[in-house]
């Protein structure tokens, strides 16, 4: 049962997968999968009954999936169901750090978390989700907030190093959107950032030339320029990783034009320094992907991929013994 009829209400169920949770007010709704990392796999403007969320091609498995078939990479992809997910205290592919082997993406996106209702009125509803990681001795907590009659989530986080000695990591969001908010009439606004293209997961196929650039104009490989502020259509036959840093706002925005609706990430770029731009037009083959899927993820992160990259090169966040870090973010539905 929600706990109002109207305005702000929310509502958590038991399921094989777990305990689901549902905020909602008059304007969005979010779907919340508590004991696996807290992702947001539905995201609904509901004036238009759209979802900006990508659904992956894995279907949701409670947490008692067979160990044998996790490879190197760790739980992730086999867990991954699209979505919205924490990347925490990792970014990017498996790395050793002080002697634990950290998985794709770190910790906390398959790790149960618990939560609080602390606030619910039909004119505001505040949760507080939070988890402590295993390999490494990090407390993270954030709260999500609605208001009534507001297209706004707030997100309100801090990260604690409850350990005895200096830690390092790396933290950011993987949002990726898909159908049917995604398709050829997208555009991506960002005002201005440094561009570098790399190749896709799997066996890639691409239209853009590795190297360097400045947003939103890039080399393609036939030498012609390529616009990256429009989202490629679904059978484009791309997938690409592209890395934006020097960014001019804390902010981006994807607007779809056929059904002049958006959606706007605001973020503090003085910790989230990076966006991870992923884009697979069914382009990406092999494993994990085959040719199957159409997305794209824009995801704030605080450096380049990789934590024990990270501490090598100095891009790392490092706090000391019972030092905290804060973050306030939100996600915004609009229409143009």
């Amino acid at each position: 049962m929600f706990s109002n009829k109207s305005g702000c209400r929310w509502a958590c169920y038991d399921w094989k997968l777990g305990r689901i949770l549902f905020m909602e007010n008059e304007i969005i709704r979010i779907c919340i999968l508590v004991d696996k990392g807290t992702d947001i796999v539905e995201f609904i403007y509901k004036p238009l009954d759209v979802d900006f969320m990508w659904r992956s091609p894995f279907p949701l498995y409670p947490q008692g999936f067979p160990e044998t078939i996790h490879g190197k990479l760790g739980k992730f992809i086999d867990y991954y169901p699209g979505g919205w997910q924490e990347c925490f205290p990792n970014a990017g592919r498996p790395c050793e750090y002080k002697g634990a082997d950290i998985g794709l993406h770190g910790e906390v996106a398959t790790l149960p978390w618990e939560y609080q209702v602390i606030d619910s009125s039909k004119d505001i509803l505040k949760i507080k989700f939070w988890v402590r990681t295993l390999r490494t001795p990090f407390y993270l907590e954030k709260a999500l907030v609605l208001r009534t009659n507001s297209a706004t989530v707030e997100i309100e986080e801090c990260v604690i190093n409850e350990g005895g000695e200096e830690m390092d990591f790396l933290w950011g969001h993987h949002p990726a959107f898909g159908e049917p908010f995604l398709d050829e009439s997208c555009r991506i606004n960002i005002k201005s950032a440094k561009v570098e293209v790399f190749p896709g997961d799997g066996i890639s196929t691409t239209n853009l030339k590795q190297g360097t650039g400045t947003w939103p104009e890039v080399e393609g490989i036939d030498g012609k320029s390529v616009d990256l502020s429009r989202v490629p259509s679904p059978n484009a036959k791309v997938s690409d990783v592209i890395f934006l840093s020097e960014l001019k706002e804390d902010k981006y925005e994807i607007v779809n034009q056929k059904i002049s609706l958006g959606f706007r990430f605001e973020f503090p770029r003085h910790i989230f320094k990076y966006l991870w731009y992923w884009r697979v037009a069914r382009g990406s083959f092999g494993y994990p992907w085959y040719g199957r899927t159409y997305n794209i993820a824009l995801e704030p992160f605080s450096g380049r991929a990789i934590l024990s990259e990270a501490v090598r090169n100095g891009y790392q966040i490092t706090l000391g013994p019972g030092e905290k870090l804060q973050a306030n973010l939100s996600a915004t539905a609009f229409r143009i």
